[in-house]
């Protein structure tokens, strides 16, 4: 038997195969890869996921529990002959060694992927754009209750005293292994009687909804017999989630429930321990496997239903299992009653090896054997990766353990272990294997994985017999066991590169409980299993890195320790500052210097005198900027003078210098002036416990900031009047008792960054009550007009969003009554002299502006649609600014929320190809921002804006986009190839399809201009060379001249101006069956459809030259599979 156990915590002995090394990542753009999906826009912060099939996140996800040792990575053009333990996510199919391959080999596989089964829908609102992208809550429990779920190890636990006797009763019997006893205490009975008050209380109305439990959760539960509820565990739920297993844990008896009889337990429910203990007779087995139907009966009659004395010998299982022994009549403990009939054996103590023990026991197995053997003694580790505190580098997790243990790979040395893989693998072919190689403990070699058969770097751990020892592989961070046949020794040349696996725990987080719940491990696994992530590196402890680790391929980026915190996984943990020890002959000097400080008295501090800016109070209009917008009831803004906005820019900078030279502690005071730590002015305004509730003068947000981060300010910082002008909105009131969402949109997206023409008409010492302009409209008077607000006193009117009672009006109006009673006598003369502005007309604008790309440098394009050479449309590969798609995408779903009705109904044009429009997304019936392709008789065919996937949609799903919300540049860019002025309007259907496999094949395109509404691109396939363009009009030059297949010509449809990158295969063409077949897949996907079938072989009185365009295409395939 291995005497070997867990030695050292990063290297756990586990049969686990190491992720395979990384590749080199593409040099290519990654924006398609990480273009972020729209989300739900939930209001109530709810995590969206997207839906389609058909996008590039589909492909690159893996699937690591489909394990299949025959096959081979599939990845192309690169030689990878490692074992596919992975299969893309989306077919179920294709297997790959690692998700880098696969993300390699996606440009090629994407064409014939097809998912195997429909994606399930699920409660949340999805998205066009999919991925693996659920948050750690979603992955709890599948929904949002999960937070409210309590489990066993949410309860209290008994006080019996280990060693204790205490009177109890057995209530329920199994077996000597497993009975339950209820102790025999008033608290105990007590809190039995409230507990069953209370669940009859709460439970007495019917559920209007059925309640889906999870294995392990105690719930409140209807008791068959009686129909009362009672707590209750829930042991197994079947398949079809309609039938759970329960244990009652308050009496110990169990049956078969079905779902509509569980509800969740009640939050003012207290979490007393269960009365009933689940025991078993301490320190005996049965004889045999399980105890006879013999011992049972015997036992049964001694202890079921009687008080008897018991004593709590030993727990187990987190406290859930009490071993115990009772006392019988007959004066005997039921164990030797047991083992005196014959029914029990004593129970064998396993007492586990302490360290020492263990390594003994390895050096002995190292040395029984080892005379004359080589010890590989010179070996040793290569040194670890140096990284220092503030270090931000990209990463993937080859190792998980738990969030205070994990191993990463940095991305950038992925060719560095490519190559040392190829290297160790040619070593060992060319190596023998040794008849006298025993390696020492702590020592380096070479190790033959047991589940790939390849070879990696390994240090041997320990010996755990006389022919097996545990590796731990020094570049992925697992190990395991294997036979010394299996080694091989190691060259000096294959030491020089450092270890490259980083141990690293996550900062800043503790367990809730005693350790990490399986359930929290799961679902960290399945969080940052096969993805890119990113850590930050906050300093050091036992020899591993503590990290802040990041998402950055999810929307917004995820924080891990913030999900693992908000999912109710983890606990913030407290940043100890690790002290700084003195030496010896320092020890006294720090002393003495310490103790004169503290008799030093701090110098008298001058009076500080500050100002804030003023409006004008006289009626004349003043300029203002929105500086911290919170409604139209409470914002502030600053004058819009560039004397003012240069003179904060110079304080800034003097306020820097300021806090970097004074480090002397700061103790604020409500009220008093202060710098930040950021360089910003402060005005303390309430004190916590370790933190400091501050505002910006110069902005008007606040915020708690931490004590160590405020400095003093001097008089001279002072002297500039704090900019920040506290205002609000004049002759409005919200809606309902407060302001709508709608509204506060709307009013943000009117004010911020905007420029402001304000007038004064009140003044009190909160702010100023001002009249707003913003483009020339009324601010008060459109919000009124859009039924977003309504005039002071007005009854509300019902709009489609909301219908307001009559104590809600009495709430707002109490609300907003300290803004209203000094506007009322201003607030009629301004609705008199007001006029209703009319609000912005939608329309299907076709000169929305694109965005211009950098001129002449090289770059690989990513075509999301094909018109033509004239026009075809490019994911841009800039990253977007997440915080305005996702502003703009909240004030889309408000416009068409809204609007949907009305204008559906009355606009009758149609759009134009080309034009901006908003469309509604079959997936999740959310509006995103579009351009259309094509116009059909029914129905178009539109390309999301922000994300590139296409779809045909009805007119009914169709709405014109204000301008306002074309103002953030769409992802898609419009472009052109170079001379399209020679192209005819319409190019042949060969042609035209020869062109669009051209441009999604391996091309480099370069921007030569820009004509005002589209980037004019120079397009070079990398594998025949020359420019897109000549070779378009060399193909139609011999298109002219040979006059191709009339008889198919005519026979064939008519091309379509506009088609999306999904173009559809020839009509008359014979296509073969697995085309056919993975087209209609295709078809049948939500997202674009991208699957080209093969030209048809058309008759030709010109062989060379037909020979010649195959060729050519066949080029341009191998290309793109490349």
């Amino acid at each position: 038997r291995p005497l070997f156990t867990d030695m050292n915590r990063s290297f756990s002995p586990n049969l686990v195969r190491p992720n395979q090394p990384l590749r080199k990542p593409s040099s290519s753009p990654v924006a398609p890869f990480t273009v972020s999906p729209p989300r739900h826009l939930n209001l109530s912060g709810g995590t969206p996921v997207r839906p389609v099939s058909g996008a590039i996140g589909d492909g690159p996800v893996n699937s690591p529990n489909i394990k299949d040792k025959s096959v081979v990575c599939n990845r192309l053009g690169v030689f990878c002959s490692l074992t596919g333990n992975f299969r893309c996510k989306r077919c179920k199919k294709v297997p790959y060694c690692s998700v880098v391959c696969q993300t390699e080999d996606w440009k090629a596989h994407r064409h014939v992927c097809k998912s195997v089964e429909p994606e399930k829908p699920k409660e949340i609102t999805a998205s066009p754009i999919s991925g693996d992208r659920a948050s750690l809550v979603e992955l709890k429990h599948d929904d949002p209750s999960s937070l409210q779920r309590v489990y066993l190890k949410d309860l209290h636990t008994n006080k019996i005293n280990k060693g204790g006797d205490f009177q109890a009763c057995v209530v329920e019997f199994y077996s000597p292994g497993r009975f339950f006893l209820i102790p025999q205490s008033p608290e105990l009975q007590e809190a039995l009687q409230s507990i069953a008050k209370e669940l009859q209380k709460v439970n007495s109305s019917p559920s209007v909804t059925t309640y889906v439990p999870c294995v392990g959760e105690v719930c409140a539960v209807q008791f068959s017999c009686d129909l009362n509820w009672y707590r209750g565990l829930v042991q197994t739920l079947t398949e079809d989630q309609k039938m759970a297993n329960i244990l009652y844990i308050d009496f110990g008896n169990e049956e078969n429930v079905p779902v509509y009889r569980i509800r969740p337990l009640p939050a003012n429910i207290q979490p007393f321990c269960p009365c009933a203990m689940e025991c078993r007779i301490a320190g005996v087995v049965p004889v045999v496997s399980k105890w006879s139907g013999e011992s049972c009966t015997a036992t049964s009659q001694l202890i079921v239903g009687r008080a008897m004395t018991a004593r709590l010998v030993d727990t187990q299982e987190d406290g859930r299992i009490h071993a115990v022994d009772i006392l019988l009549s007959m004066g005997k403990q039921l164990s030797t009653f047991l083992l005196e009939h014959g029914y029990a054996q004593e129970e064998m103590v396993n007492i586990a090896p302490t360290e020492q023990d263990i390594m003994n026991a390895s050096l002995a197995n190292f040395q029984c054997l080892s005379f004359g053997k080589d010890d590989n003694a010179w070996a040793e580790p290569p040194e670890p990766l140096t990284q220092a505190v503030g270090d931000k580098v990209s990463v993937v997790i080859t190792h998980f353990q738990s969030p205070d243990e994990f191993i990463v790979q940095k991305v950038e040395n992925a060719g560095v272990i490519q190559d040392l893989q190829l290297k160790l693998r040619e070593h060992c072919s060319q190596v023998a294997a040794p008849h006298n190689f025993r390696p020492a403990p702590g020592t380096v070699c070479c190790a033959q994985f047991s589940e790939d058969k390849q070879w990696y770097r390994a240090k041997v751990m320990a010996y755990s017999s006389e022919t097996r020892v545990c590796v731990g592989y020094l570049d992925f961070g697992n190990s395991e066991e294997v036979d010394l046949g299996h080694l091989r020794r190691i060259s000096t040349s294959l030491l020089a590169l450092p270890m490259q696996a980083m141990p690293c725990g996550l900062a800043g987080v503790q367990p809730v409980g005693e350790r990490w719940s399986e359930d929290c491990l799961v679902a960290l696994q399945r969080r940052v299993s096969n993805r890119i992530l990113h850590i930050e590196i906050q300093g050091a402890h036992e020899g591993k890195a503590l990290v802040a680790l990041i998402d950055e391929a999810s929307d917004p980026q995820a924080n891990v320790a913030e999900l693992l915190i908000s999912a109710g996984y983890a606990a913030p943990a407290p940043n100890p500052t690790p002290p700084t020890p003195p030496t010896s002959s320092d020890h006294q000097t720090e002393e003495t210097t310490a103790s004169a400080e503290q008799n030093v008295c701090p110098p008298v501090a001058e009076p500080l005198v500050w100002s804030t800016t003023e409006l004008p109070c006289d009626g004349q209009t003043v300029a203002l900027l929105a500086s911290f917008v919170e409604s139209p009831g409470d914002f502030y803004c600053r004058i819009d003078n560039p004397t003012d906005h240069q003179q904060l820019i110079n304080l800034e900078a003097e306020l820097k210098q300021h806090c970097e030279a004074d480090t002397s502690p700061f103790v604020p005071n409500v009220g008093q002036p202060c710098c930040d730590g950021a360089w910003y002015r402060a005005m303390v305004k309430e004190l916590c416990e370790d933190k400091v509730a501050v505002n910006f003068v110069d902005y008007g947000y606040s915020m708690k900031v931490e004590k160590s981060n405020l400095r003093s300010i001097t008089p001279q910082l002072l002297t500039l009047p704090f900019q920040a002008v506290h205002c609000w909105l004049t002759g409005v009131e919200p809606q309902g008792s407060e302001w709508s969402s709608e509204a506060l949109l709307w009013f943000q997206t009117q004010v911020e960054a905007k420029q402001l023409s304000a007038r004064v008409l009140s003044v009190t010492e909160q702010g100023y009550g001002v009249e707003l302009e913003s483009r020339g409209q009324n601010v008060a008077a459109v919000l009124i007009s859009e039924h977003l607000a309504k005039v002071p006193g007005e009854a509300a009117k019902e709009t489609q969003t909301e219908t307001l009672s009559g104590n809600k009006q009495q709430e707002s109006v109490k609300k907003n009554e300290h803004h209203q009673l000094q506007t009322k006598a201003t607030s009629k003369e301004i609705t008199e002299q007001q006029t209703a502005v009319p609000a912005e007309v939608p329309s299907f604008p076709v000169d929305w502006k694109t965005v211009e790309l950098p001129l002449n440098e090289p770059f690989q394009p990513y075509v999301a649609a094909v018109i033509s050479p004239s026009l075809f449309y490019l994911i841009g590969p800039t990253q977007v600014d997440q915080q305005k798609l996702q502003q703009v995408m909240m004030e889309l779903l408000a416009y068409c929320s809204n609007n949907h009705a009305t204008l559906s109904s009355v606009i009758k044009s149609r759009p134009a190809p080309g034009a901006a429009c908003c469309a509604q997304f079959s997936g999740d019936n959310n509006w995103y921002r579009a351009v259309v392709l094509e116009v059909g008789e029914n129905e178009m065919n539109v390309i999301y804006a922000d994300y590139g996937n296409s779809e045909k949609v009805p007119f009914s799903r169709i709405l014109p986009i204000p301008m306002h919300l074309l103002q953030l540049p769409f992802q898609i860019t419009r472009c052109t190839l170079t001379g399209k002025e020679r192209f005819p309007a319409e190019l042949p259907k060969e042609i035209q399809q020869m062109f669009q496999i051209t441009l999604l094949g391996d091309v480099i395109a370069t921007v030569h201009s820009f004509d005002g509404s589209a980037n004019v691109l120079h397009v070079t396939p990398t594998v025949t060379g020359g420019e897109l363009s000549a070779i378009i009009l060399n193909a139609l030059d011999s298109h002219t001249k040979s006059n191709l297949c009339p008889a198919a010509s005519q026979k064939a449809d008519k091309t379509d101006s506009s088609t999306s990158v999904s173009t559809a295969a020839t009509p008359d063409c014979p296509e073969p069956k697995e085309a056919l077949e993975m087209q209609k897949g295709q078809e049948s996907s939500t997202g674009p459809n991208i699957f080209f079938s093969p030209s048809c072989l058309l008759q030709i009185d010109h062989l060379e030259q037909l020979m010649e365009m195959q060729l050519s295409l066949i080029k341009q395939l191998v290309g793109q599979m490349k």
